[in-house]
């Protein structure tokens, strides 16, 4: 079982983590298109961490920023998978391999906090509806 604050928490750091690699993958796409359902999913990120943070403040909670290492790792992931090939679908293949990670740990943490507070579940949904919006979105760049 996981609290309020753990529950925020994890939402923060996947929004995050969604910056974070849309942020490494956005200056190789080439397809405008693709630029721009990157862009709109960013800013969706943003819009739920700040949420996120919001709330973690009203509750007086500490929350906790994704580390730098895990920020890194993006970047990283991003250079070495589109050296070579049809980069923009890459770029949607690794889109909707987070996104699904980032489903599942939804979906896991959700179930973990049975008894979240009503704000934090219904943003804990929006997090997973995001996630799920992404990937469908992603898959016509594939």
């Amino acid at each position: 079982m996981i609290d309020n604050e753990k529950l925020l928490n994890q939402i923060m750091k996947a929004a995050q983590m969604g910056q974070s690699g849309i942020h490494a993958v956005m200056p190789r796409a080439s397809q405008p298109a693709l630029r721009q359902a990157l862009k709109c999913q960013r800013k969706e990120y943003v819009s739920i961490e700040q949420e996120a943070v919001n709330l973690a403040r009203k509750q007086g909670y500490q929350m906790e920023n994704l580390s730098p290492v895990a920020r890194s790792m993006a970047e990283v992931a991003a250079r070495s998978r589109l050296m070579y090939g049809n980069r923009d679908s890459k770029i949607a293949g690794m889109m909707i391999q987070g996104n699904t990670r980032g489903k599942i740990e939804s979906l896991q943490n959700m179930k973990k906090c049975p008894k979240a507070d009503p704000a934090v579940a219904k943003l804990a949904q929006k997090m997973l509806d995001t996630e799920i919006a992404n990937i469908r979105q992603m898959e016509g760049f594939l």
